[in-house]
């Protein structure tokens, strides 16, 4: 072979060219073992790329998940604080939670409840009794009436014997008159008729006088008798007027006893609820603490855990980067179709985070974004390679800036959700939404020179 044709052959291997390396056995063995030896670097390039990205999702994902653990914990504590006091001594904040307090406040309302029962049970009580005498008052009196009106037919029945009397008195009278006459006609013969006729005259003017006094007596009677007879019909009509008032605030009396009862059994068994729920939200207060206490220690040792995943990403970046650096040596440097493939890649992941954005903005909902432009897919690679494709180098160097612009906008919407200024939350999605446009515009055209 000749001395010119190995100077070629030699120049195609030191530029990893492929050539007819017919003849040439030893120079096409070095060929072949450095093609394979660059296509294993860029197979482990692209795994380690490809972890470094996994373990910064991980890293970012557990760190997401602890925040919300160690916020969890913190709200859990505010809200037992809340609820239960300041930690401290347990018999002191049980003592003294307004829960308690409530309990036995119930308890002590059923007591003076079950006293108020009492108390309207007494006064219905008295009220029965006064209901029965005043029926036995009401009795009485029609008693006294039914008297009363025996009475003035005995009094009518007297006046008709006292006019009797009066008549015959009068009768009497006259005939003593008539005998008087007739024994002074007589004469001396008639003289002792004479005084029989006129001590018979002297006893009828006597019964008369006397018929008279008892008529006005009976009068007197009939009068006192129709006037009690009077009184007696009143205070059996206000009797029976005040026993049906009675007997109303009786009912009424009687039906706030039931009610009063219920209430009674009502606040007993209250009582009892309010107890079991002071005691099952002091087992709460115990459990809340716990868990509170549990929370908080899961997410220390999550943080813990998560240290060594710092170190193994800041490991796998520093490899990448030096394999990076390694690339630009033309037995390693990587091909456009597989620099192409990357930036194909870096797009679909920018593309999927504005998705994830408009979702959280939509939902409301914070969810695990990366904010590190430097720890992204397309971070680690851009940080890692500088590429020397015509047309490429300008391009690339003018992504930082825009790149690190992208990513801030994920931070001003979750700090705007966090805030609920969802209306601002809002705009900065549809401004990183229109920002990613440019950038991928950028990416894309690389793409195309690189194809070029």
């Amino acid at each position: 072979m000749g001395l010119g044709k190995t100077k070629r052959l030699v120049k195609s291997i030191s530029e990893l060219r492929d050539d007819n390396y017919a003849g040439e056995p030893e120079l096409s063995d070095i060929y072949r073992r450095l093609v394979h030896n660059r296509d294993q670097f860029a197979e482990i390039l692209e795994k380690n790329i490809k972890a470094v990205m996994q373990i910064s999702s991980l890293d970012l994902t557990v760190q997401h998940e602890t925040d919300k653990i160690l916020e969890i914990s913190h709200n859990v504590a505010k809200a037992t604080e809340v609820i239960f006091g300041a930690g401290g001594d347990h018999s002191e904040v049980e003592g003294n939670n307004s829960l308690e307090q409530l309990t036995n406040t119930i308890i002590r309302v059923s007591e003076e409840t079950e006293e108020v029962y009492q108390k309207i049970e007494k006064g219905q009580e008295e009220l029965t009794s006064i209901r029965d005498l005043s029926d036995q008052a009401i009795e009485v009196s029609k008693e006294m009436r039914k008297d009363m009106d025996e009475l003035l037919d005995v009094i009518n029945n007297m006046n008709e014997v006292i006019s009797g009397i009066e008549s015959i008195s009068m009768q009497t009278n006259l005939l003593a008159l008539n005998a008087s006459i007739e024994a002074a006609r007589a004469g001396r013969a008639g003289r002792g008729f004479a005084v029989v006729a006129d001590e018979i005259r002297a006893l009828a003017e006597q019964t008369q006088k006397l018929t008279g006094d008892m008529g006005e007596f009976v009068e007197g009677i009939r009068g006192a008798s129709q006037k009690s007879a009077g009184s007696t019909t009143n205070t059996i009509e206000a009797l029976g007027t005040m026993t049906g008032k009675i007997g109303n605030v009786w009912e009424l009396n009687d039906e706030n006893q039931r009610h009063v009862s219920k209430v009674s059994e009502s606040v007993t068994s209250l009582a009892a609820v309010s107890e079991e729920i002071s005691s099952t939200m002091a087992e709460m207060e115990n459990q809340l603490r716990n868990s509170t206490d549990f929370m908080r220690e899961i997410g220390n040792e999550l943080m813990k855990a998560t240290e060594p995943v710092v170190d193994i990403e800041e490991t796998l970046d520093s490899a990448v980067k030096l394999m990076g650096k390694m690339s630009n040596d033309s037995f390693l440097q990587m091909k456009n179709a597989e620099f192409c493939k990357y930036m194909q890649n870096a797009i679909g992941a920018h593309r999927s985070w504005i998705n994830n954005l408009e979702k959280m903005v939509k939902e409301r909902v914070i969810v695990p974004l990366q904010l590190d432009s430097s720890k992204c897919g397309f971070g680690h690679f851009y940080y890692s390679f500088t590429p020397e494709i015509p047309g490429v180098r300008e391009i690339w160097d003018g992504l930082a800036e825009k790149h690190q612009k992208f990513h801030a906008f994920g931070s001003d919407a979750i700090n705007a959700l966090f805030n609920d200024d969802y209306g601002k939350a809002e705009q900065v999605c549809r401004a990183a939404e229109e920002y990613s446009r440019e950038l991928i515009a950028d990416m894309e055209k690389i793409i195309r020179l690189a194809e070029g």
